[in-house]
């Protein structure tokens, strides 16, 4: 496996917390203005509808050029600067006494084409599009992936070297993360260890995946940029898998229409075990195979009958909610269309019962977690998941660092130190 050193344009360390955001696709609207009420955050760049009114076509020209000169505005005003040389970087996310680190650094499109860069979902084509809009108005990948590879201990033994070394950035998010960031000492014993990788696995950012590739091949038809351009290529942060922790992601549906509670409740009797849940004993799932469920002011739990398939997809719980719950009693059989899905990711069960008694829908699923073992075994199986299968938490905070592929600077870039 290729992986590369970029000179990343970064946030400096006294101004990290100020500028940097949530990634633009973990809040909405009202949550990401709220974000760009500060004139020098992030979420201006990543998400450049909030300078304007509702009624703005968001995916406007426009719209991707107010994010393009909102960057160049923080680099103009040395709110982000361009590292003097191409390096590695070590980034850390630490909270509540659990620590995760991983290597940033690009990779190639043509490895993510190939398949050794293995996905587990699929995409949607509009939103791929939106990305690749963005980042070719910023002439930058703005925010990296989310990648992983289990069982190099040499890759988390030269990692824990690299973090014994003074940081460029260290600071707590309001959310409770702390994260720090490290330039790596040397390269070459990175490049040696990923030699050896044969797959990585995509964790997060499908969508950014996806458009990545639509920029290279832009940027090849319409420039002739040769084969070893910034543009064919795209930043990823790469976790060990031992060290990811994923939540469960949460479904909220509509019934069908006429459909009523105690319609939902006798189905569910009658396809696998149900019972009530006690007060003493919370509705989260405890093991695979079971799922709470909240309907009609009461929660449910539920548990699976046998499955009929071996594959390691029919094991999947957020598969065996859709072929026995979803479509059978709900009637919804296209998880990524349908729109009386919807999903939570991370949250509580309490926001789960909220949602119902709020009218937001008419049902929740409380899901058990998809294990890291489980996204690797079907991804290394070439199978898809069901939508929004996986949470990470936490996520890659944006903004600091961007991977330019810009062919000219419009604005001097300063340079670190």
């Amino acid at each position: 496996m290729r992986i590369h050193p970029f000179s990343a344009i970064r946030t400096p360390a006294h101004r990290a917390s100020e500028v940097s955001c949530p990634p633009y696709d973990v809040v909405d609207r009202s949550e990401a203005v709220q974000f760009a009420t500060k004139t020098n955050n992030f979420m201006r760049v990543i998400r450049p509808e909030v300078d304007f009114s509702t009624e703005q076509d968001p995916h406007s020209p426009v719209v991707y050029r107010r994010g393009q000169e909102n960057l160049q505005d923080l680099i103009a005003r040395k709110l982000m600067t361009r590292d003097s040389t191409a390096s590695l970087y070590v980034y850390r996310q630490a909270r509540g006494g659990r620590r995760q680190a991983g290597l940033v650094c690009c990779v190639d499109v043509e490895d993510y084409k190939s398949g050794d860069i293995r996905r587990h979902e699929l995409t949607r084509p509009e939103k791929e599009l939106d990305r690749m809009e963005h980042m070719l108005a910023s002439e930058a990948h703005c925010e990296p992936v989310l990648l992983t590879v289990m069982g190099q201990n040499e890759f988390l033994r030269q990692l824990s070297r690299d973090m014994n070394h003074r940081p460029l950035l260290h600071f707590a998010a309001k959310d409770g993360v702390t994260h720090t960031l490290w330039s790596v000492q040397e390269i070459d014993p990175y490049t040696k260890i990923f030699q050896d990788i044969q797959r990585m696995y995509i964790a997060d950012g499908h969508h950014r995946c996806a458009a990545a590739t639509r920029v290279a091949e832009h940027m090849r038809n319409s420039f002739g940029v040769s084969a070893d351009h910034e543009s064919q290529r795209f930043p990823a942060v790469v976790f060990p898998g031992e060290e990811l922790v994923i939540l469960p992601y949460h479904r909220l549906a509509r019934f069908a229409p006429g459909q009523t509670s105690e319609d939902v409740e006798r189905k569910l009797a009658a396809t696998g075990l149900l019972e009530p849940i006690g007060e003493s004993v919370g509705p989260a799932p405890a093991s695979r195979g079971e799922v709470g469920i909240f309907v009609n002011k009461t929660w449910w739990r539920f548990r699976f009958p046998p499955t009929t398939g071996d594959s390691a997809l029919d094991q999947l719980d957020v598969v065996r909610i859709s072929k026995v719950v979803l479509a059978p009693i709900l009637g919804i059989t296209d998880e990524r269309t349908d729109q009386r899905i919807s999903f939570l990711g991370g949250c509580s069960t309490e926001d789960l019962s909220a949602s119902v008694l709020a009218g937001r829908c008419d049902i929740a699923f409380a899901m058990h977690a998809t294990s890291i073992e489980e996204l690797i075994n079907i991804a290394g199986a070439n199978l898809i998941m069901p939508p929004k299968s996986t949470w990470f938490d936490p996520k890659i905070r944006s903004g600091l660092f961007v991977h330019s592929f810009a062919l000219h600077d419009d604005v001097e870039l300063p340079s670190n130190a």
